[in-house]
């Protein structure tokens, strides 16, 4: 059996697979994060408290826990901290969406020995990578940065609870200033990070022993192996894509990721666009993520809603269905926590446009409910740009539960959608690499081809498009008129004085 710990951004979650690549277990548990102005954080403590209750509850609760001989953690990337010698966290977790290293961000991208770097190896500067952020310790608290032994993100924390080892993916090490196999270390000396500080980068699908002492106290299978994954965006494309050529996979949980599974390079590149190689797997990537997607609609549940009610979701799909397309009007611009994709902007913000006196909370749904399928269409149009054609469009994730949503995404995109039939598609991808690690299948489009099923497909509206198509040019140009303003409204929130953390259970 087949174990996947999967930590994104506003949960933790086990989840066991038999044999037959069915799912038999899930058990998960809200994380909590910590919002103040900028500040994005989390508690990894909390991380493994919540792992342990999973990995208890396996070994108390089920029959099950003995027989799990593969085991893998699939995290959310840039999500960075700091361990001293033994292990132990010396900072909080920095999200990726906190954006207190963006002005670094900004010095990084603007340096002369790093774009003469970049040139040749495209590396990311994005303050959601690991550079900024660890400069950003070492300005503001140098005593903490000297305590630190190890930069990690999630998912590397994790596999050191399980394996005792510190080691990474080469698509995590990527945010670390890691192209071509290997860390640029003379960039990493240039902004004074030590590269020793980093982890060793493996590749996808190796194998390490699972420390005896976690093989023991939760009763795991004496032979039970930990296989190296990626981070979640990507096991989520390889656990939802049909093997299509040209089929786009939308992962819609807290954050939207659009990319491409491609057997060549696309024609055209960009600084945003990413281009990712899968070279166990003889694939390529290409896409990227934004900054929400299914948290526009938590943050609107929480905002709006009766959050407690169980039938919450039932009621905000129907109050949205009695809006008619294009909401009268309304357009919600959903930048909640900036961006990172299409368009990088950690200064934009969130807005409504286009209310009136007749606007009522049947419009503001719906506007919300289309908001996600600009987003979107964004990232679509996005992949496009770099010549690789985009003909489908397979939905998972937590949005992919909502068939208007669903509906609108086929008719603005102006595509087929692809429903799958397990929405864990993260899980899915996860347990894909570790089949293909253990030689189960031979290859990526044969594991595919008999793990993922489509549960429906929902053809575009043509009239619905030509309607949608307006309206996502207008939300274009208001974004866009907005860009020079969102710096000066950033900056005079800075200024107002706010004395309280706000601890939220979902982004």
């Amino acid at each position: 059996m087949y174990l996947v710990i999967n930590l994104g951004l506003k949960s933790i979650r086990g989840i066991i697979f038999d044999n037959n690549n069915e799912q038999i277990y899930s058990l998960s548990f809200p994380v909590h994060t910590t919002l103040f102005q900028e500040k994005v954080e989390q508690d990894p403590k909390e991380w493994i408290e919540l792992l342990e209750k999973i990995l208890e509850d396996i070994k108390h609760n089920t029959d099950l826990s003995d027989q799990i001989e593969n085991l893998t953690v699939t995290t959310s990337s840039s999500c960075i901290l700091g361990i001293d010698e033994s292990g132990a966290p010396q900072t909080p977790v920095l999200m990726v969406s906190d954006k207190r290293a963006s002005d670094i961000s900004k010095e990084i991208a603007s340096d002369e020995f790093y774009n003469k770097i970049n040139d040749a190896y495209k590396i990311t500067s994005a303050s959601s990578s690991l550079a900024p952020k660890a400069i950003w310790f070492k300005r503001n608290y140098p005593e903490v940065y000297k305590k630190v032994r190890w930069w990690l993100g999630a998912g590397e924390y994790l596999s050191k609870y399980f394996t005792g080892k510190i080691f990474t993916d080469p698509l995590n090490a990527g945010k670390s200033f890691y192209s071509k196999n290997h860390y640029q270390i003379d960039l990493l000396k240039h902004f004074g990070i030590d590269s020793d500080t980093l982890p060793e980068v493996v590749d996808i699908g190796q194998f390490y022993e699972v420390d005896h002492e976690v093989i023991k106290k939760y009763n795991l299978s004496k032979n039970c192996k930990f296989v190296v994954s990626t981070y979640d965006a990507i096991c989520a494309v390889l656990g939802s894509s049909t093997g299509e050529q040209n089929n786009a996979c939308d992962v819609s949980g807290t954050v939207t990721s659009v990319r491409v599974l491609h057997h060549k390079l696309p024609a055209n590149k960009s600084d945003i666009l990413l281009t990712q190689p899968l070279e166990a797997l003889d694939k390529y990537l290409v896409g990227a993520s934004n900054n929400l997607g299914g948290g526009i609609i938590e943050w609107f549940k929480q905002a709006f809603y009766d959050e407690d009610d169980p039938e919450v979701y039932y009621k905000m799909e129907n109050m949205a269905h009695k809006g008619r397309v294009g909401a009268d009007g309304v357009l919600f611009l959903p930048y909640l926590l900036g961006e990172r994709a299409p368009f990088i902007n950690p200064d934009a913000s969130a807005s409504f446009f286009g209310i009136r006196r007749n606007s009522t909370i049947i419009q503001f749904t719906r506007a919300v409910f289309e908001s996600t399928a600009f987003v979107t269409r964004d990232l679509v149009e996005l992949i496009k740009s770099s010549g690789t054609e985009v003909n489908s469009l397979t939905v998972s994730g937590g949005l992919a539960r909502f068939d208007l949503i669903n509906q609108i995404k086929a008719d603005v995109c102006n595509i087929p959608v692809h429903v799958v039939e397990n929405f864990e598609s993260t899980s899915i991808g996860a347990l894909v690499i570790m089949k293909i690690a253990n030689k189960e299948y031979s290859n990526l489009d044969e594991a595919l081809g008999d793990v993922i099923n489509v549960r429906k497909i929902i053809n575009p509206s043509k009239k619905n498009h030509v309607i949608y198509n307006g309206i996502f040019d207008l939300f274009k140009k208001v974004n866009e008129s907005l860009e020079s303003i969102y710096s000066i409204h950033s900056d005079l929130k800075k200024k107002q004085e706010v004395h309280q953390n706000e601890i939220v259970r979902n982004l």
